[in-house]
């Protein structure tokens, strides 16, 4: 992915500094953790019980206590999740069904702060990821006075499975989005415990990206999650899509059952090998492993329940990259399955991309694979935050690092991660220290620039700050777009022509009034 070819382009910006390692007692115990920059950092806490053996395919339950003090120096396994591609950011990293903890970066742990605190949700497609990934180390985002915490949660089969007979056994508890219940449960973790760490329960921002972004949009839609967070970033979290309902959801389930030979079985299920499990993630099958419709969770469609202003009370921000088509060869999809369900407005849709008829087929779909699933996506959700009367702001990343000028047509899918979290995880990998000396002082201040509208908009709701290039919140009579670029500017009406058409054809669908 060429986000990852930008992340491994700008590694180091900051070293860390020796200190005395710092502690902190919560409710289950005390913590012994390290510094890195000045920042207080504690790793794999657990948020809840290890979700094995009865346990597996059950909404989280609290994680126990401990005795002494747990060292929390080195972040713990990521999930179990399918094989991942050669050369990711997280190839490597240890994985276990056993993972459902978080980390905690802070610039201040002094009993009565209160800091804001930003809550990372890692990308990968519900399928992949995981926060010991070196790329979202929240050191530098923390010296800018907030507290970072990043967490686990189940992906795939683990995390998504919608089974009539699982769903059975406990009707009291929510089924099937137990990937999305463990979001919830660190998020309540949050609540209950970041205070010790010097944070401010009341002023929490939720942000991710992918997968992420959508789990940012799907828990501003969910009942359970209200009153957990204060703002929230949805980072090319895609949008007017459509979420599986419970139906498609369980009719991809008896595909994993089929393949597992484990039948409808809880006890055979929860008895079926990690590997086995794995093993049937391999290929992706339509309506599983993913968010679904589950009526307790989600209620209903996430883009139907934004449209009705049924979401959290909460300032949103939202945005997209100029490239998001980078990530096509990753899902599977192709230009012509892109491109056939337009039928027979493919020519009128191509014409609002260029009058002329001289745009390239792969710039074409480059553009509206982006504009289709990604940046109508942020701007018609911002509106209907703004229609629930909230306040909303909208992005669109295309600020190319000057290396990768000749090469690449736009930011891909991803690329805008590396400027947020300001890119000191790279110095952690030898790829990373090696090809330092390509970072430019342009690029350091796009992510310096990035750092502090992120920051800002945690700390107050209101990305603006001194120095930096302003930022107009969205409205319906002034749609409004920070474009970031060699030169960061808002443009009001941000590809109405192209942006709009998409709108029509999703309301068409939909039912939505949108104007």
């Amino acid at each position: 992915m060429r986000g990852f070819a930008l992340a491994a382009v700008f590694s180091v910006l900051v070293c860390g500094t020796a200190s005395a390692d710092p502690q902190v007692t919560i409710p289950q115990g005390t913590l012994a953790g390290t510094t890195d920059g000045g920042i207080s950092v504690f790793k794999n806490i657990p948020f809840a019980a290890p979700p094995v053996g009865d346990l597996r395919w059950r909404a989280p339950r609290p994680a126990a206590n401990w005795n002494g003090v747990r060292d929390a120096s080195k972040f713990g396994p990521i999930c179990m999740q399918a094989p991942r591609p050669r050369g990711m950011a997280y190839e490597k990293l240890p994985e276990s069904e056993d993972c459902l903890s978080l980390n905690v970066w802070s610039p201040n742990t002094a009993p009565g702060t209160r800091l804001p605190v930003m809550v990372w949700i890692y990308g990968g497609a519900f399928r992949g990821g995981g926060s010991a990934m070196s790329i979202y180390d929240g050191m530098e985002l923390a010296q800018h006075g907030v507290i970072v915490v990043t967490l686990n949660y189940r992906l795939g089969w683990f995390g998504f499975l919608d089974l009539p007979t699982l769903a059975a056994e406990h009707p009291d508890e929510p089924h099937g989005n137990y990937g999305l219940l463990d979001q919830i449960a660190a998020l309540k973790w949050v609540q209950a415990n970041i205070a010790f760490f010097g944070g401010d329960p009341s002023n929490v921002t939720i942000f991710g990206e992918s997968a992420g972004g959508m789990s940012v949009n799907d828990l501003m839609v969910s009942p359970l999650s209200r009153g957990l967070f204060t703002k929230a970033i949805s980072e090319s979290g895609l949008g007017l899509i459509h979420t599986p309902t419970d139906a498609e959801a369980q009719a991809a389930a008896a595909v994993f059952t089929a393949k597992t030979k484990a039948g409808n079985d809880p006890a055979k299920l929860r008895a079926l090998p990690v590997a086995s499990i794995v093993q049937a993630a391999k290929d992706n099958v339509e309506g599983g492993t993913t968010p679904m419709v589950d009526g307790t969770v989600l209620p209903d469609q996430v883009s139907k329940l934004f449209s009705q202003g049924k979401i959290a009370k909460a300032t949103y921000m939202a945005g997209s990259n100029s490239n998001e088509s980078t990530l096509m060869p990753l899902i599977g999809m192709t230009k012509d399955s892109l491109l056939n369900p337009l039928g027979d407005k493919l020519s009128a849709v191509r014409t609002l991309y260029d009058a002329d008829g001289k745009i390239a087929d792969e710039e074409f779909v480059r553009q509206f694979f982006s504009d289709a699933l990604f940046a109508s996506g942020a701007q018609g959700f911002a509106h209907y935050a703004v229609k629930a009367g909230d306040k909303a702001y909208v992005y669109h990343f295309r600020y190319i690092a000057d290396s990768l000028r000749k090469r690449d047509p736009g930011v891909g899918h991803g690329g805008e991660v590396f400027y947020v979290f300001g890119l000191h995880g790279f110095s952690q990998t030898p790829r990373g220290a090696m090809l330092a000396s390509f970072v430019t002082d342009k690029d350091k201040g796009v992510v310096a620039l990035v750092q502090n509208y992120w920051t800002n908009f945690a700390k107050t709701g209101d990305p603006n700050g001194a120095n930096l290039p302003q930022w107009p919140a969205s409205s319906d009579a002034a749609p409004q777009t920070l474009v970031f670029d060699d030169q960061t500017k808002a443009v009001a009406g941000f590809r109405a022509r192209q942006l709009g058409v998409i709108y029509m054809g999703w309301t068409a669908r939909s039912d939505d009034p949108m104007p």
